[in-house]
């Protein structure tokens, strides 16, 4: 970008928090969510999950860094 952009106008962020919510995709980025935590073995079914454990965003942190 160059250093005279003008950037974006402050109205666009409400269109942009309201797109996940048109069609479920909420719903569907959640579902998909957990079934990558699922299967990376951080999240198991059933039972309470801490997502404060510092193994969880340790992991989290791994698996944004190879996305």
């Amino acid at each position: 970008m160059e250093l005279d952009d003008p950037g974006f106008h402050c109205s666009v962020l409400g269109d942009f928090r309201n797109r996940p919510a048109k069609d479920d995709r909420v719903d569907q980025l959640l579902g998909l969510a957990l079934a990558r935590l699922t299967a990376a073995g951080l999240v198991k079914q059933g039972g309470r999950q801490r997502t404060d454990s510092t193994h969880v965003l340790a992991a989290a942190l791994d698996l944004a860094q190879c996305a």
